[in-house]
């Protein structure tokens, strides 16, 4: 149970990804599948509470009404709830039969046994898994008992992308042709946006959930295989780059992603990186916005695909099917709404409804052409990875210490060289800890 116990803390960090919104209730015990009419009843818990939740609720109610089989409950919980009480849930069978949290924590929950692997759900050609986007599923491949296998469905996956104001864009002099081709350029490009008279900042940057950029610009947190690569000289130039930006007053220091935003949806900063969401809140507040890729960076970490430089992180989030579904007419439910969920004509209303890119790549741009802003935010999906991954448990806390480290980087004066060898001294003892209990 130390596993479990651990392992519970890890979605918490996922509470700054969605509106938190009220607790559902209910039981999803094995002996109350299967109601008097024969419907397989099924719980699902997701943390949607905002226009995403009702595009799921709708999602949710045509699939009940699509068929007689099956019913979905799907239950809004906190996403802090998804990760303190799950774990423990699912353990008694009073937890839900299937829950969308990330998969920074879901290689964890599979080992643990929270979660039961899906590829029996891949290997079906009629399930349409072959639609979906490879560097998604990529990420939820994971080695179980020594078996390579698929864990989990797509749900939402979202990259980050630059959000600027268009206004504030034009009245410095810049141009489409002036997005910035590298990270270097991004920070020359919020200085131009700078304007100190009018007290607006160039950037919106939180100073936490740094982990793509030290994958971009760095050495990262620790490389594929886990070792640890944090305490290096091409992190610690990177941090004390970041320390002269924010000192030099381009972005306000001391910010977490929920201020960054309100920061930007203010108009007091001309630039911010955020999942797509943002498109509804900037409309909403009336701030012209378009957006750019999150430019490159000349780090050294390599990702499993190969791939060097990228900055772009992304919120990733799935479908899971946890250990307390034992019953196969329940597992089949799951498995038939997973099928309709990511179909082609649901991934548009999903897309159009959430601002998520869609799952499915048969969806085309013109299909969301009442979003553009949206299609343009599909075209970094390929290019995004989740900031902590591949852990087999830690994540809340790896997460925290590398946040403590970026906080300090641009809100104090202290040692980076201490901070960078306390940091990793830490995360090597989770990662250690784990590695102990296989």
């Amino acid at each position: 149970m130390k596993k479990f116990k651990k392992a519970a803390v890890a979605a918490v960090a996922l509470a700054t990804l969605g509106t938190v919104g009220l607790s559902g209730c209910g039981s999803s015990n094995e002996s109350s599948n299967t109601g008097k009419d024969g419907v397989t009843n099924i719980t699902m818990w997701h943390g949607f509470s905002e226009a995403d939740g009702k595009t799921l609720k709708k999602i949710v109610d045509n699939f009940n009404a699509s068929q007689k089989k099956y019913h979905i409950d799907a239950q809004l919980q906190p996403w802090s709830t998804i990760g303190e009480t799950m774990v423990t849930k699912v353990t008694s069978g009073d937890g839900p039969d299937f829950v969308t949290t990330g998969a920074d924590n879901g290689q964890g929950w599979s080992i643990d046994g929270t979660f039961q692997c899906v590829q029996d759900f891949y290997d079906d050609p009629a399930n349409g898994t072959k639609d979906y986007l490879p560097s998604v599923t990529a990420q939820t491949e994971f080695k179980i008992d020594g078996k390579k296998q698929q864990c989990a469905v797509p749900m939402g996956y979202a990259p980050t992308t630059v959000w600027y104001n268009t206004d504030m864009w034009k009245a410095a002099g810049l141009t489409e042709n002036d997005y910035p081709k590298t990270w270097d350029d991004l920070l020359e490009t919020a200085k131009k946006l700078t304007d100190p008279g009018k007290k607006q900042y160039g950037m919106a940057l939180a100073d936490v959930g740094w982990a793509p950029f030290l994958k971009g610009n760095g050495t990262g947190i620790y490389d594929t295989k886990g070792k640890i690569t944090l305490d290096s000289p091409e992190n610690k130039a990177f941090l004390e780059k970041m320390r002269a930006f924010y000192k030099a007053g381009y972005s306000k220091a001391g910010m977490d992603d929920t201020a960054a935003r309100e920061s930007f949806e203010s108009g007091q900063s001309a630039m911010v990186i955020v999942g797509p969401w943002e498109d509804q809140a900037a409309t909403d507040k009336g701030i012209k916005h378009d957006l750019f890729p999150v430019p490159e960076g000349q780090g050294s970490y390599v990702y499993a695909d190969g791939k060097k430089g990228s900055n772009t992180g992304s919120t990733g989030l799935y479908w899971w099917v946890t250990s307390q579904v034992k019953d196969e007419a329940k597992k089949k439910g799951i498995y038939e709404f997973f099928k309709y969920y990511n179909n082609h004509d649901n991934q548009v209303m999903w897309s159009l409804g959430s601002a998520y890119p869609p799952n499915n790549k048969t969806v085309t741009a013109q299909e969301l052409s009442k979003r553009p802003l949206i299609a343009k935010v599909a075209e970094n999906t390929d290019k995004s990875y989740i900031g902590i991954a591949g852990l087999k448990g830690g994540f809340g806390d790896i997460a925290a210490t590398v946040d403590s480290l970026t906080q300090n980087t641009s809100r104090t004066g202290n040692d980076l060289s201490t901070e960078l060898s306390k940091s990793a001294k830490k995360i090597q003892g989770y990662l250690d800890e784990y590695k102990a209990e296989d």
